[in-house]
C-alpha cells in the first residue's frame, strides 16, 4: 500500500521536496531498501527486498509524477533473493537486476524491464547463469536516457585458505543490456586475474558509469605489482575493454603509497568524463600521515589525454577525524562534487579541472552518526545531496539542495513511524533532481520510505529578431527548458512585467504597438508544476515603428535641414536631399552630418543639411530618410530664401 506521509522540516523555496512516501510497511517483513533511479525526465524507481512466503523477494516502485503501488519482480523464483539494482531510462523505462539462490556455489543474476508505456514487469530472464557464492557480489547498475546499460558486479572463483589473509579468488565480471538482450562480456575485467583480490564491502565493490552514447567506465579495486591495493578503471565502448588506467597513486609527492586505497565512488557523465573518488589510507613511511580522500578524473572519450587519469587531488580540506567513505558526482565539463563524513559531520567538496574548493560542512553538525552522504550533479552545477542524521534518537534523512545561483536550500524527512535509518540510496536525474530511499525503523516497525527533490528548469536561451523592427508582429523563439519531472509552461516578460498568458509552446507572437517603440529586456520564464521558475537568459528587443520627422529652417539664403529620429536613428547613407537649384546632397555618413547640437533626450541627435543659395527666391526642396529599422520618409516643399 503506497501512503503519503509528512515533511519534517521547512521545504526549500528553491526545489520541492515532497512528503515521505511509505512505499511499503511498517511490517517485519521489510528487508532492505536496494536501490534508487531516476532518468533525465523525472521518471524512475526504487527496489527493495521483502519476505513473502519466508522468502527475500524482490518489488519495485516505479515514480512517473506520483507513485505506483509496488510490483513483484522476481516472479516464479521460489528461492531468496539479494542484490536488487535498479537503473531508470527516458519513457518511464525500468531495469532491474538481481540475484537468485541456486545452489552451492552456483547462483544466478537475473533482470527485468519494465517498458515505456508499459504497466508491468516482464518475465525474468537470465544475465549470469553461475555467479559462484553470491556472498561478495556487489553489483552495480547503470543506465543512460536511450535504455542502454552496463552492469559489473563480483565472483568468487576461489575462497582457499592459500589465498592471503583478507583476499580471495575474485573475477569483475561486466555485462552489457543493449536495450533487449544481456550480453556477458567475454574475459574478467581485472588486471590480472590469477592475483587475488581483497575481500569487497559496499565501499570497494566494483562501480560503472555510462554516458550519452552509451560507452562505459568502471573501477574496481585490485593490487598492483608490488601486492598494494589500488583503484583502477577501464573503458568500455560497446563489448570492447580498453586498457587498464591506474586511479589511486603508487607514490606521493614524490614518495612511494604504500598505504591501500580502501574505499571508492564513481561517476560518469557526458561522453564519458569520469571522476573516482577514494579514501586513501597512509602505509609506513608515507608522506600521509593519516586516511585522506582523493578525487582523479579522465576526460571525455574524445579528448586529448583521455587515455589516462589527470592526477590525484586531494580533496578532504586537511579535516581530521574517521572519514568515511566518499561519494562522488561530475558533470561533462569535469565539475565534480563529493560528499564524506568525518566522524559524525557531513561535508561537502567541489571543485573543476583547475582547482579543487575547500570542503564545507553540509548541516550543522548535530548529528550524532556518520551521514554517510550521497551526491548528483547537473550539468549546470546544481547538485543534491541526502544523509542520515540522528538528532535526540529521532532518525532523519537530510536533504540539500545545491543551486547553480549558490543558494542552498535543506529539508529534513522522516517517517511518522520514525525510527532509526537504515539502507539510504539516492538517484539523480542529472538536472539537480532526485529520488531518495531509505529503510526506517526495526523489526515490526521497519518500513521503506521515498521522497521525490523536484528541482527548478534549468536556464534555456531565447532567440529575438536581429535588429530593429518595425513590423506590427514579432516573433521570438527559445529553447525548451531542461527539466525532468512534470511539463512546462512559459511566460513572456518585457521590462520585468509579465504580457499575455502562459504557453507550453516555444515560441510567441508579440505585437509592436503594445510594447511601445525603443529598446526593451526580454526574458522567456519557464514554470513547473509545482510553480518553480526560472528565467531564460535576457535578450534586447528593438522595436520603432515611427518614421524620421523631417523639419525646414529657412535663414538669408541658407536653408537647414533637419532629420531627426528619436529611436532608432536615421541611416546617414539614406538622407537624400534635392534643393531645387540643381544643388543636392546625399549624406555620406551620420557622423559627419550629425549637428553639435544637445542630444536628444532618446540618445539619437538629428542630422543637418545646410546649403546655401546663390540667389534668392522660391526652390522646391525634397527630402527621403530612413531609419535603422527601415521606417521610410519623405517631404516636399517650396521654400523661400532672400
Amino acid at each position: 500500500m503506497v501512503a503519503a506521509c509528512v515533511l519534517v522540516g521547512p521545504a526549500p523555496a528553491g526545489a520541492t521536496v515532497s512528503g515521505v512516501t511509505v512505499l511499503n510497511g511498517p511490517s517485519v517483513d521489510v528487508v532492505e531498501a536496494g536501490d534508487a533511479a531516476m532518468a533525465e525526465d523525472g521518471t524512475g524507481g526504487i527496489v527493495y527486498l521483502k519476505k513473502e512466503g519466508g522468502h527475500n523477494h524482490v518489488f519495485v516502485a516505479r515514480f512517473a509524477g506520483s507513485w505506483e503501488a509496488p510490483q513483484r519482480v522476481d516472479v516464479g523464483q521460489a528461492f531468496d533473493s539479494s542484490w536488487p539494482r535498479i537503473a531508470a531510462g527516458d519513457g518511464g523505462r525500468l531495469l532491474v537486476t538481481w540475484v537468485q539462490e541456486f545452489g552451492l556455489g552456483s547462483d544466478r543474476m537475473f533482470s527485468a524491464t519494465l517498458d515505456p508505456g508499459a504497466k508491468g514487469f516482464q518475465a525474468p530472464v537470465p544475465v549470469d547463469m553461475n555467479v559462484g557464492e553470491a556472498t561478495a557480489t556487489f553489483p552495480d547498475l547503470a543506465m543512460n536516457a536511450g535504455g542502454q546499460a552496463y552492469l559489473t558486479y563480483l565472483v568468487i572463483t576461489d575462497e582457499s585458505p592459500l589465498n592471503p589473509p583478507g583476499f580471495l579468488g575474485l573475477d569483475v565480471k561486466v555485462a552489457r543490456y543493449n536495450n533487449r538482450l544481456w550480453s556477458v562480456l567475454g574475459n574478467p575485467l581485472d588486471r590480472n586475474p590469477a592475483t587475488p583480490m581483497p575481500k569487497p564491502s559496499a565501499a570497494s565493490g566494483p562501480k560503472v558509469g555510462i554516458d550519452t552514447l552509451g560507452g562505459a567506465v568502471v573501477a574496481w579495486r585490485e593490487p598492483d605489482d608490488e601486492f598494494v591495493n589500488r583503484v583502477w578503471a577501464r573503458r568500455v565502448f560497446g563489448s570492447t575493454f580498453g586498457i587498464p588506467l591506474q586511479v589511486s597513486p603508487g607514490s606521493w609527492e614524490g614518495v612511494p603509497l604504500r598505504g591501500e586505497a580502501d574505499a571508492f565512488d564513481l561517476d560518469d557523465a557526458g561522453f564519458g568524463q569520469a571522476a573516482v573518488a577514494f579514501r586513501q589510507q597512509p602505509g609506513q613511511g608515507s608522506r600521509l600521515n593519516a586516511p585522506r580522500l582523493f578525487i582523479n578524473e579522465v576526460p571525455d572519450a574524445f579528448a586529448e589525454g583521455a587515455s589516462a587519469f589527470r592526477g590525484a587531488r586531494l580533496i578532504d580540506g586537511g579535516v581530521r577525524g574517521a572519514l568515511g567513505a566518499p561519494s562522488a558526482a561530475v558533470e561533462p565539463e569535469g565539475g565534480f562534487l563529493a560528499g564524506f563524513s568525518s566522524g559524525p559531520a557531513t561535508l561537502l567538496a567541489s571543485g573543476d579541472n583547475s582547482e579543487v574548493k575547500a570542503a564545507e560542512p553540509a548541516s550543522d553538525g548535530g548529528s550524532s552518526i556518520a551521514g554517510e552522504p550521497l551526491v548528483d550533479l547537473a550539468e549546470t552545477g546544481a547538485g543534491v545531496a541526502a544523509w542520515k542524521e540522528l538528532r535526540g534518537g529521532a532518525g532523519t534523512v537530510a536533504v540539500r539542495e545545491l543551486r547553480a545561483d549558490g543558494v542552498d536550500e535543506a529539508a529534513a524527512l522522516s517517517a511518522p513511524g520514525g525510527g532509526p535509518i537504515g539502507d539510504l540510496h539516492l538517484g539523480g536525474s542529472g538536472f539537480g533532481d532526485a529520488i531518495v530511499v531509505w529503510r526506517q525503523g526495526d523489526g515490526a516497525k521497519a518500513q521503506i520510505d521515498a521522497a521525490v527533490l523536484d528541482a527548478p528548469p534549468n536556464q534555456f536561451l531565447v532567440e529575438v529578431p536581429v535588429g530593429w523592427q518595425r513590423k506590427a508582429t514579432m516573433r521570438v523563439k527559445w529553447n525548451a527548458a531542461e527539466n525532468a519531472i512534470g511539463a512546462l509552461r512559459y511566460s513572456v516578460s518585457i521590462d520585468d512585467e509579465p504580457i499575455g498568458r502562459k504557453t507550453t509552446r516555444l515560441h510567441a507572437v508579440l505585437k509592436s504597438k503594445k510594447i511601445g517603440d525603443g529598446r526593451h529586456r526580454l526574458q522567456i520564464f519557464a514554470i513547473d508544476a509545482n510553480g518553480q521558475e526560472t528565467g531564460s537568459r535576457k535578450a534586447a528587443l528593438l522595436v520603432d515603428r515611427k518614421p524620421p520627422r523631417i523639419s525646414l529652417r529657412a535663414r538669408g539664403a541658407q536653408l537647414a535641414v533637419v532629420v531627426a529620429d528619436g529611436v532608432s536613428g536615421v541611416k546617414g547613407r539614406s538622407l537624400k536631399v534635392s534643393f531645387g537649384d540643381r544643388g543636392g546632397a546625399r549624406a555620406s555618413s551620420a557622423a559627419a552630418l550629425a549637428s553639435k547640437g544637445k542630444r536628444k533626450s532618446k540618445g539619437k541627435r538629428p542630422l543637418v543639411i545646410r546649403h546655401s543659395y546663390d540667389n534668392g527666391g522660391s526652390y522646391r526642396v525634397t527630402v527621403r530618410a530612413i531609419d535603422r529599422a527601415g521606417n521610410k520618409t519623405s517631404l516636399t516643399r517650396k521654400v523661400r530664401v532672400r
